[in-house]
């Protein structure tokens, strides 16, 4: 009796330490009100980018590879860091390079996109997670061919930046954490509906079955949980003949 009692007195005890710990993780550390100006200053030629693709190459080979002369031709005058999460960060020296390295967005890596924005001070674990992308729009009657018909549609895909009306296309920034558009309907004020398709530049791997720019179809979640129902089925009907 007296061995078990101490026994639950120690199960009580470590209950109680354990429940003071969880308390001291969830506690808030308050840290003071300062200065950090000098360093959004430091950082205002730097460049964050992100790999969506976790199945990819390493965040290291990314940083020795774009900064070459076939590539952004600023190798030497940047500096990449692995901020890890998949994500890095490239320090410019001048404000030129920056923006040469932006106007050649949308960026890849082995096929795969990644996203590239300006440094800002935030603590979004997300970002960024929008890219740039051109979007051509098929589908708009051409007596509707104006800016008004691809702004609107671009809107419904995200923040537009340029529109295109001669070739038909809008640049979009769009939020790539979710499954791209490729089909719309766009209705006009005299109530006429069109069904307008819609296409991505220089987007070369994506998943067809979730429509993300993650993975592929063959490591797509959906697909396999899809293909693992479909031979399920397959077999019950072999059973049953």
């Amino acid at each position: 009796m007296w061995r078990q009692g101490r026994s639950e007195r120690s199960r009580g005890e470590n209950s109680r330490q354990d429940r003071r710990g969880l308390q001291t993780e969830e506690e808030i550390i308050k840290v003071p009100d300062f200065d950090f100006s000098d360093l959004v200053e430091k950082y205002k030629l730097s460049l964050v980018g992100r790999m969506f693709h976790i199945d990819g190459k390493s965040v290291d080979a990314l940083i020795t590879h774009m900064p070459k002369r076939r590539i952004w031709d600023v190798e030497g005058r940047v500096r990449g860091i692995n901020l890890r999460n998949n994500k890095c960060q490239f320090d410019f020296d001048k404000e030129e390079d920056l923006q040469k390295v932006l106007h050649r967005r949308p960026c890849h890596f082995n096929k795969w996109s990644f996203s590239l924005e300006r440094w800002i001070p935030t603590i979004k674990e997300d970002y960024p997670n929008s890219m740039l992308l051109w979007v051509t729009i098929t589908g708009v009657p051409t007596h509707y061919k104006k800016d008004e018909s691809y702004r609107s549609i671009g809107k419904a895909l995200g923040e537009v930046d340029t529109v295109d009306v001669t070739n038909g296309r809008v640049g979009v920034q769009i939020n790539v954490d979710e499954p791209l558009q490729f089909e719309r309907k766009a209705g006009y004020a005299n109530g006429d509906v069109v069904t307008v398709i819609l296409k991505y530049e220089e987007l070369h791997r994506l998943c067809f079955t979730c429509k993300r720019i993650s993975h592929e179809e063959g490591t797509c979640p959906n697909y396999l949980q899809n293909k693992e129902k479909r031979t399920e089925f397959q077999d019950w009907r072999r059973r049953r003949r």
